[in-house]
């Protein structure tokens, strides 16, 4: 089987049980180390909407309230957000299941709504910062075309102008990419 999807870290790994279907195949949780012993399991199971994509994740019993819930979510959220069209990740929980959320509170996700039974509850893919990445490129290649013209402002001018002008183009796009897959205006 190709791991290309395999999730490790030193305490557990998550692998889908159809690497073919991974968003629609259940993932095993389970130890890193120790003879692979499964200690629960994880999915995208549910609609996915618009850039949205559900997350479920169930431990055994015994395996609950030790931090590897939290680890196997971020690690599923990690996951999740390396493919472009995803930008939001949910998760429901049990109105008096704590531990549930205090999992999904220690990785990041935030209250939505609610009733008297259960919760939602989500988390946002970060926004691109292209313009701080190319500032800094656009400063370390105009200080080298300054340099090179034996004119360090203008060199430095003519760096810095482009890469502004390249990471606010790239940051634009990205927002107008976000708003059409999910309908939703950035702030």
């Amino acid at each position: 089987m190709d791991k290309k999807n395999l999730l490790k870290s030193s305490q557990i790994t998550i692998e889908p049980s159809d690497e073919k279907d991974p968003w629609n195949a259940d993932w095993i949780i389970s130890f890193t180390k120790n003879g692979k012993k499964q200690i629960g399991k994880a999915s995208f199971d549910g609609e996915k909407v618009r850039g949205t994509v559900p997350l479920k994740v169930e431990l055994e019993e015994e395996y609950r309230n030790q931090g590897y819930g939290t680890e196997a979510i971020r690690m599923m959220v990690n996951w999740a957000f390396r493919h472009p069209n995803v930008y939001e990740v949910t998760a429901e929980a049990e109105h008096d299941n704590d531990k549930a959320v205090k999992a999904l509170g220690k990785a990041g996700f935030v209250y939505r709504e609610g009733d008297r039974q259960t919760e939602r509850y989500s988390i946002i893919k970060g926004k691109s910062n292209w313009l701080g990445i190319y500032l800094v490129i656009g400063i370390c290649l105009g200080l080298l075309l300054g340099i090179v013209l034996s004119s360090p402002k203008l060199g430095f001018g003519i760096g810095l102008v482009a890469c502004l002008i390249t990471g606010a183009a790239m940051d634009n796009s990205e927002k107008h990419k976000r708003e059409q897959v999910t309908g939703k205006k950035d702030d």
